[in-house]
């Protein structure tokens, strides 16, 4: 019988090994899993799926683990309840291995918009760890048997979560439970080709569904926004829209007309981009804003940093504009590391906390 580190070394064993069966698009549970994914009622798209897939498993390294969780560890094993939004493909995997890699039991419960990455994903660790502790269930049986939780999705979800916490006995330092949150880019107008067509990247990206995907360019008053439009289309031309998102541009766009508030759209309405106020639309339709100087933007970023997930922004512009959140370059908001924090905290000091359970 193995001790409790040689079982967690296994464990990191065993999600590189499945990682590197998953880097094949080919490899057949990941090939069901993604048709089946693609079933459901979600946004997602082919390419988004594989670029989502690829980018995490191309993460999932023995360095780069280990030094990931450094050696945090749990003191005791407890069963975390983890709440899976559906936004993104695979979203709830760096929670997953968080609660793996720290010691803990996993008990998940998975989205409709994406009920089958995960556990196929999870399926695939077990084949090398026969005893991994994950499982899945609705989310009242979670509740029932959690000692923590971590939840992710709408501010709804946040405070519906808070409150099932409270029902259940959870306190509050055993809940991590994120809300609503958006990204912003500031340019300054001298970004190059790559950098607009990274910046593309971030803005559509999985429909602008996701917490990272860039809501609102704030540019200089007068700048054109003719170079971006440009890069956009060039996105679109290899990361078609889902089918459903032209329809749900359609209605933005024609109020956008009906104010007659400046606007511009993709031939097919694959993206749409309206000039007005720092106010986020709805997913799908940028914001284009002007700024006269860096310190009204910062003012902007200050006042909503608890909705800010980060801010994208070429190198230059970021150490002048000092935001409050993170700042990440042009083409790396859909690229978030294993050591990313959602929120700003750190799910691994979370879980590697956890005292008191069950």
């Amino acid at each position: 019988m193995s001790s409790p580190t040689e079982a967690l070394a296994g464990r990191f064993g065993a999600v590189v090994r499945a990682a590197r069966a998953w880097r094949d698009p080919a490899y057949p549970p990941r090939a069901e899993a993604v048709a089946r994914t693609l079933e459901a009622p979600n946004r997602f798209t082919e390419e988004a799926l594989a670029f989502a897939i690829n980018q995490q498993m191309n993460l999932l390294r023995p360095r780069a683990l280990q030094a990931w969780v450094d050696g945090r560890q749990a003191s005791a094993p407890c069963t975390v309840g983890v709440l899976n939004a559906g936004n993104l493909p695979l979203v709830g995997l760096q929670d997953l291995l968080a609660v793996l890699l720290t010691g803990h039991r996993y008990y998940g419960a998975v989205s409709s918009k994406s009920p089958f990455l995960l556990p196929a994903f999870v399926e695939e660790v077990r084949r090398h760890d026969a005893a991994l502790p994950a499982r899945f269930a609705e989310v009242e049986g979670v509740f029932e048997e959690a000692d923590a939780v971590i939840a992710t999705g709408s501010d709804e979800t946040r405070g519906w979560a808070e409150a099932a916490c409270e029902r259940h006995g959870i306190p509050p330092a055993r809940r991590l439970l994120r809300g609503h949150r958006y990204a912003v880019a500031v340019i300054d107008g001298h970004e190059t080709e790559d950098e607009l067509e990274g910046l593309a990247e971030d803005v559509l990206l999985h429909e602008g569904l996701g917490c990272r995907n860039v809501a609102l360019v704030f540019a200089p008053d007068g700048l054109a926004p003719d170079a971006l439009l440009e890069a956009l289309a060039h996105f679109r031309a290899v990361f078609p829209p889902h089918p459903e998102t032209p329809g749900s541009l359609a209605m933005q766009k024609a109020f956008l007309a009906a104010v007659e508030q400046p606007h511009a759209h993709g031939d097919g309405l694959e993206f749409l981009v309206s000039k007005g106020v720092a106010e986020v639309q709805p997913p799908g339709h940028l914001r284009w804003t002007g700024y006269t100087d860096l310190e009204e933007v910062r003012a902007w970023l200050e006042a909503r940093a608890e909705q800010l997930q980060l801010v994208v922004a070429r190198e230059a512009v970021g150490r002048r504009l000092a935001a409050p959140v993170a700042t990440v370059p042009p083409g790396d908001a859909q690229r978030p590391p294993l050591d990313w924090r959602p929120d700003g905290i750190d799910p691994v000091d979370f879980l590697a906390g956890l005292e008191g359970c069950r």
